[in-house]
Formats: structure tokens, C-alpha cells, sequence
């Protein structure tokens, strides 16, 4: 393995490792204590009640969240206290990593702490974790053997960077009664209770004015805590939930002065990860993106990209919330998932796929359907999935090309493609050709693989429907035709093999 030092000079030499490139299907267990009110994201910080909110659709979520909050805890319990509410009894880690090989994911990513604070993991630096409090259990150390046993690569995420701005409510003080909430409260004060010995300071964020940036000693502590869990589970892929590295300069939260510790953490990885390892952000430059890799939070791009890059979104809500109140995100279908991974992988991407488990460790029945339809589409049309790299032209079509939406610049729908809307990919001298809309007339027309494009270097040798076979066709100067057969024979996206 190579030493990298603590700088972007360096930290440019490193590789991507191929295994990322050719896996293009991820799942991931965004998984903690706020599925405990089954409420959907956010919900440590809007079960507090009214505070700042900068945007009208987190005002409605937080209004929601601290009634949910009251009506089913009462006012007097804090984010602390869902940490002994999650049981985990039913969770099994091997039970679900088979069921996600099983749906094609070929890499598989736990959380390891969220904004809550909370470390799923059995760590030595912070007390508030899986081990001592709630599950009992060193719940990452699970995931990673079960992935490890099955061979999937193995990532863990990290979100507690936005603490420092997502628990400072904690310091406030009930809407309706006026007691101040548990962020006042000391270690002496734990005496005679459940959390008799640990220290609600060192849960909570200290007290700051908003807006405040974090001193020094809040970056270190976070990348302590990452640092431990890196060297402990070795994963080959690291989720940092920020725009630049946490702490530095475009991070979402900067500490004052610019923290050096996130190219310490990279240097430190990248030279110690048996794998070549590496590390996922929001915002990364071009010069960048060997050093860190792109992530695109529930949006997806319009062009192919140079270099291998991660799509993340969820089946409906990052935590589990209920079918009756999807707050924001619905559920999904089989075939917006599939329409997304074949958008993202014909630009050089990878599809990182949140499978919300309920508080108990289980998914329901619904995420299991989804799976399995997922599942039985790769089995038949993987070929044109991993291992592929980008063709001459990643797509045909306009339908949702150029679309920014809402938050952070969301732009993720289910979509109603048409057939003239086609995404490629390639191995080798085989071009897949991926229709994302059965065509009423049977006729697939791809106008990228006509003779007057100039795309194609010869003559096709043959021309297949992945699930069918061998299909009729012409070559013509605006498009090769292909006669399809009267029904199509898989779902949700329909995939012809150019050889």
C-alpha cells in the first residue's frame, strides 16, 4: 500500500479501487434509534419542538415530529431516551445481507453514527453507543461480518459531524411547560437513573448562540471517533455526510480555525485500508475526484462523469415511517429503482439503495417484494449492469433531464419514461442498449446507433433482447430498428444486447 500525506497533492494519487466501478449495487442500513418512533428522518432534533427553521418544510416536519413526539413519550423524554427504546430483538444480520445479495447488491453500507450522536458500534471513546445503552450490541460489528461472509465489499457512514447543529435544541426549553429540555441536564443528574454514569455533555453539543461554528476540539473528537471505528472494521468505503470533508473549508459546519484533521483521517485510511479504500462526499471538484468520490443525495445527473461516482436515496424516508404518513419521500417501486440504477450506471455510477428497518431489526413485507423484483431483473439483465463502463453517449430521450427540485437540489421521481427515452452502457465491443418504455409499436428505434451518428465502428454481428433472444432488425442512417416480440419479457426496463 502506498503512504499518502495529509494533503490534496498527495491525497490525488490515490485510486479508486475497481471493485466500486464494477459493483454499481449497493444497499444501505441507515438504521438507528429514531426508527423507534417510526417518524421518518430528522426526528432526534423536531421531537424538541418549535425552533429555528430556516425553510417552510422543516417547520411542518418539526411541528409534526414534537406532536408525534408528545402524544406517544411525553414531553420529558429527549433524544437520550430513544437510545434504551431501541431493542433490536429481531434483528439478523445474516438473514439480511442474504436477502440483499439475493436482490444483486454487490456492496453494502451500515450506518455507523447519525446526527443523534449514537454509535452503533462498540466504542471505547464515547459512551453513548449500541453496547452500553438500548440493542446491547455492537450493531456495525454484526453487519460487517455478515457482509464480510457473503463478500461485499463493506462501507460504513458517518453523520454525526452535524451535532454540533442538530442537537443544539436540546439546550431550549418545552413550548408548553416551559422545563428545560434534557441538554441542561449534567452527569450528577443521572444518578438513580437508566443512564447512571454517562454524561449528557458529552452527547449533547455544548451551548452556542446559532449559527456559531464549533471550536477545534469538536472536530477532533468527531475524527477520534471515525478514526477508531476505520481501524477497527476496515471498511473499504467511508460515507461522510458533508459537502467538503467535515470541519474544512465548504464543509456545512466549519470549525474556526480550518481543521486539517479530515486530510489526516484520508492520509491515515487511504495508507492503512487493505482494500485501497475510499471515501465518499457531496461536493468534490474536478481535480478532487480520485481523492474523494462524488455522492449525489437523491440526484441524479445529466451527463456521464469521469470518473466512478455514487447515487444515495431511500425506499421512501431515510429512518422508518409509517405507509400512512410517508412525510416527504413515498415508498418506491421496483421499477423507479430499476429506472434509476440503469440512469446512473450508464453515467459511471453507482446506486446506493437505503432499505429502512423497522426498530426491531426487521423490513417488511413490501421492501421484501421490492427486493425480489429488483432481484429477478439483474438475474436476467446484469450483464449490461456490472462490470460495464460508459458508452459514447450515456442516453436518448429528454424525460427528467435537467430537472433540479426542491431541497439540496433533489430531483429524484417516478419518472413516466417514453420509448424514445434509452440508456447505454458497454463491455468491451457489446453496446446494451436499455429502453426504459415498452414501445407500442414493437419497435425499438435507437437514433444513437444509426449510420449517420457515426457511433458505431461496424456492423452489428447480432442484436438480442436480454430474457428473449435473437431479434430481426435494420440498419438505417437515423437509427437501428429492432422488432421486438409481442411481450415484453421482463419488467420495468427492457434491455437490447448489441454485439
Amino acid at each position: 500500500m502506498s503512504e499518502f500525506l495529509p494533503d490534496w497533492e498527495s491525497l490525488r494519487r490515490h485510486r479508486i479501487p475497481d471493485w466500486f466501478g464494477a459493483a454499481k449495487f449497493g444497499i444501505w442500513s441507515h438504521w438507528g434509534p429514531q426508527s423507534v418512533a417510526s417518524s421518518g428522518d430528522w426526528y432526534a432534533r423536531h421531537l424538541y419542538g418549535m425552533q429555528p427553521c430556516s425553510e417552510p418544510w422543516e417547520r411542518r416536519r418539526a411541528d409534526r415530529q414534537h406532536a408525534h413526539h408528545r402524544e406517544h413519550f411525553g414531553p420529558g423524554e429527549g433524544a437520550k431516551d430513544l437510545f434504551r427504546r431501541w431493542h433490536a430483538e429481531r434483528f439478523d444480520p445474516e438473514e439480511l445481507i442474504d436477502l440483499y445479495v439475493s436482490s444483486g447488491a454487490r456492496y453494502f453500507v451500515a450506518l455507523a453514527t447519525h446526527c443523534d450522536n449514537f454509535d452503533l458500534w462498540d466504542s471505547k471513546q464515547h459512551a453513548w453507543n449500541a453496547t452500553r445503552v438500548g440493542p446491547r450490541r455492537d450493531i456495525v460489528g454484526a453487519w460487517e461480518r455478515a457482509a464480510r461472509a457473503a463478500g461485499l465489499p463493506f462501507g460504513l457512514s458517518f453523520h454525526h459531524n452535524w451535532t454540533w447543529r442538530w442537537l443544539d435544541v436540546a439546550h431550549g426549553t418545552d413550548p408548553a411547560t416551559g422545563e428545560p429540555h434534557d441538554g441542561a441536564l449534567s452527569k450528577r443528574d443521572g444518578q438513580g437513573t437508566w443512564w447512571e454514569g454517562m454524561d449528557p455533555a458529552e452527547l449533547y453539543p455544548a451551548r452556542h448562540a446559532p449559527g456559531a461554528k464549533p471550536p477545534p476540539p469538536v472536530a477532533d473528537r468527531f475524527y477520534a471517533r471515525v478514526r477508531e471505528a476505520l481501524d477497527r472494521y476496515r471498511p473499504d468505503l467511508v460515507y461522510l455526510d458533508d459537502g467538503r470533508l467535515p470541519f474544512d473549508a465548504g464543509s456545512v459546519v466549519e470549525s474556526e480555525p480550518v481543521s486539517t484533521r479530515g486530510l489526516e483521517l484520508l492520509a491515515h485510511y487511504y495508507s492503512t485500508c487493505p482494500t485501497g479504500g475510499l471515501v465518499t462526499v457531496k461536493d468534490v471538484p474536478d481535480a478532487d475526484r480520485t481523492a474523494v468520490v462524488l455522492d449525489c443525495e437523491r440526484r441524479q445527473l445529466d451527463d456521464a462523469q469521469p470518473h466512478p461516482w455514487q447515487f444515495d436515496t431511500s425506499d421512501g424516508e431515510w429512518f422508518d415511517c409509517s405507509d400512512d404518513d410517508p412525510m416527504f419521500h413515498p415508498r418506491k417501486t421496483a421499477q423507479q429503482v430499476l429506472h434509476t440504477l440503469i440512469d446512473v450506471v450508464s453515467k459511471n455510477g453507482c446506486l446506493l439503495l437505503n432499505v429502512p428497518q423497522r426498530a426491531d431489526g426487521t423490513v417488511d413485507a413490501r421492501a421484501r417484494a421490492l427486493l425480489g423484483e429488483v432481484g429477478d431483473w439483474l438475474r436476467v439483465c446484469g450483464e449490461g449492469v456490472y462490470g460495464t463502463t460508459p458508452w459514447l453517449r450515456p442516453a436518448e430521450g429528454v424525460t427528467g433531464m435537467g430537472e433540479t427540485r426542491g431541497y439540496e437540489g433533489y430531483n429524484e421521481a417516478d419518472r413516466a419514461y417514453r420509448p424514445g427515452d434509452i440508456r447505454f452502457t458497454r463491455r468491451g465491443d457489446t453496446v446494451y442498449a436499455t429502453l426504459l418504455a415498452w414501445p407500442e409499436s414493437r419497435t425499438a428505434a435507437i437514433t444513437s446507433l444509426g449510420t449517420g451518428e457515426g457511433l458505431l465502428k461496424g456492423r452489428p454481428a447480432t442484436v438480442e433482447l436480454l430474457g428473449h433472444g435473437p431479434l430481426t432488425w435494420r440498419l438505417a442512417e437515423e437509427a437501428l430498428y429492432a422488432d421486438l416480440p409481442p411481450e415484453p419479457p421482463t419488467k420495468a426496463a427492457y434491455m437490447i444486447k448489441i454485439t
